[in-house]
């Protein structure tokens, strides 16, 4: 008996004791939500103007009008900010906050409103020319998380996920509370890269215990389920922010959730089928007869006795392991026909013609809705409105189009569902700019229906894509190819965080929106057009097969037995080859 049909027949669906399990772990998903787009709030932008050359530290926003040289104001946008009624003159102007007024040298000090908040920007002078700071300190989180994701993914597989867990949740404590106390940004950017690193040992371990903790059936909804509480974290974060005035207190405030999470060591068990993969049978029997004294279910004495040898040996737990990604449909089982005599890696992504195809598209796919997901997360005002509520409002909006993917997935098919995702949110931000120039340019509620449809849309297409992108490679080459689509989601993501926190500050929305944009609806025609349907078929064994497949179906759309998206048409003469071959 394979050991999912064990669990299954034993433990039931989804008893009293995985819905307990599974909720523990996935309630630090939420927190690190709130780790990851914390420096949005961190770094917000506030209105300043040079310090002229006589004035102290301790100078005010609305300093004396004689001083700024009113008649000589600049005009502009974006990086100017408006200055009005200084003292009682009643004199109101466009002062821009990057140079003096009648001088084109840099600032080399900035007065700031503290009418609001306090945040790093004001603290270490993050604006104007130095502004590729805080695109910096943001893009290290995404380097500490592809750090991580090796380290843990390594660690999980050869000490236990219980541990690894335990140990990333400990690493987020620390990094999480010193960036607080850092009195540099480099040192903040490192305990940044902390929280970062911690990020995988966290999300990823938490999807992986979820997954093990139920049968094959089940394991997607649990997926999916992650990816909601990773939303409640960012609605949870974007009403602290709005309350917390000192990002330093924001991230305390953050932080704390996460000692409560040191009592997992305590509630949350190690995974049985990691310990049955081990052979450590009698502590994976402590484990299973908890859960089934909780679901008021009984196990067999000895039931390792009945668990199939292959399934003990770890080698299809490490193929489970590699491939519960966050999101993802269901780890995939090792086939038993698959000949291992010869040895894939990297280069078999490319040495075939659709196989290199499917990863050359793939390679484009990933870092876009990683760019276009983070950059509208950090950059929530970008098509207008109000950073704070936009980004809740964005925030709420995933969790229907996560349920909504959940779904639609296995009804309309993935191909479209994604192609349909990045056009929507690709034509939301170049009609943005098309309207800027417009009457309603101005009109913030249109401005927040266009940011909701984008990052709707692209939270979906995010969501189906781990679903997508496994059941496009053969099994010897599944798991490196989600690896190097992971990775590179990642320079996507790096990518966002410059053009959000450095070239719209500095340069203005439309150098965000117009790429974005194109980047988009260009990956939505390349689904279309280059991928194939994966719905209702079985995974490929083999390259061979994909390429065998892919061969079949020329044939078949070159005789017009089949249409572009596979379905049979009505029958001719000519074709040698029908639908039913494969």
């Amino acid at each position: 008996m394979r050991f999912d049909d064990f669990l299954y027949e034993h433990l039931g669906k989804i008893g009293k004791y995985q819905k307990i399990q599974f909720f523990l772990v996935c309630l630090p998903t939420a927190v690190v939500a709130m780790h990851a787009l914390s420096w949005t709030f961190s770094a917000v932008e506030v209105p300043s103007r040079c310090a002229l050359p006589d004035e102290g530290v301790d100078s005010r926003f609305f300093s004396d009008s004689s001083k700024l040289k009113i008649d000589s104001c600049l005009d502009g946008e974006n990086k100017r900010v408006d200055i009005s009624m200084f003292g009682n003159n009643g004199i109101t102007c466009k002062y821009d906050s990057c140079h003096y007024a009648n001088d084109s040298s840099m600032c080399e000090r900035h007065v700031y409103e503290h009418s609001r908040v306090y945040t790093a920007t004001e603290r270490w002078d993050l604006t104007c020319q130095r502004s590729w700071i805080k695109a910096t300190v943001q893009a290290s989180y995404y380097v500490g998380q592809m750090l991580g994701s090796i380290t843990f993914g390594i660690l999980g597989d050869k000490i236990g996920r219980k541990k690894v867990f335990c140990l990333a949740i400990v690493i987020q404590i620390a990094c999480g509370l010193s960036l607080a106390w850092a009195p540099w940004w480099p040192l903040y950017a490192l305990f940044r890269m902390g929280t970062g690193f911690a990020h995988p040992g966290i999300f990823v371990i938490a999807v992986v215990i979820g997954t093990e903790l139920v049968s094959p059936r089940h394991r997607r909804l649990a997926s999916f389920i992650t990816s909601i509480f990773f939303s409640i974290g960012q609605i949870i974060l974007g009403l602290e922010a709005m309350f917390i005035t000192d990002y330093r207190w924001l991230h305390i405030i953050i932080a704390l959730p996460d000692i409560l999470f040191l009592t997992y060591y305590w509630l949350v068990p190690e995974s049985a089928r990691w310990l049955v993969s081990r052979r450590r049978f009698e502590e994976a029997d402590k484990v299973l007869q908890k859960a089934a004294k909780m679901n008021k279910t009984t196990l067999p004495s000895k039931w390792w006795e009945q668990i199939d040898t292959f399934d003990t040996t770890g080698k299809i737990e490490k193929q489970d392991q590699d491939s519960s990604n966050p999101l993802s449909k269901c780890p995939f089982d090792k086939p038993t026909g698959v000949d291992e005599s010869k040895k894939h890696g990297f280069a078999d992504l490319f040495r075939t013609p659709e196989i290199r195809k499917r990863m050359l598209v793939a390679m484009f796919l990933w870092p876009t809705v990683a760019m276009v997901y983070y950059g509208m997360a950090m950059k929530a005002n970008v098509l207008g409105g109000d950073i704070y509520w936009n980004f809740i409002f964005a925030a709420i909006i995933e969790i229907p189009a996560v349920i909504a993917v959940y779904f639609l997935i296995d009804r309309i098919g993935r191909r479209f569902l994604i192609a349909l995702g990045f056009f929507l949110a690709g034509t939301c931000l170049i009609a943005n700019w098309a309207l800027s120039k417009s009457s309603l340019a101005d009109s913030i509620p249109l401005a927040i229906v266009q940011m909701l449809i984008t990052k709707g849309s692209i939270a979906g297409t995010y969501t189906a894509i781990y679903t997508y992108t496994p059941e496009l490679f053969p099994t010897p080459i599944r798991n490196t190819a989600m690896g190097c689509c992971s990775t590179i989601a990642r320079v996507g993501a790096i990518t966002a965080s410059y053009v959000a926190f450095w070239i719209v500050e500095r340069f203005g929305k439309v150098y965000m929106i117009i790429p974005f944009g194109i980047l988009a609806v260009t990956a939505a025609l390349l689904t279309i057009i280059f991928l194939p349907e994966t719905m209702g078929k079985h995974l490929p064994d083999t390259i061979e097969e994909v390429e065998s497949q892919a061969r079949k179906i020329r044939i078949l759309k070159a005789n017009k037995v089949i249409d572009s998206r596979g379905h049979k048409l009505a029958p001719i003469d000519r074709p040698s080859v029908q639908v039913n071959d494969f």
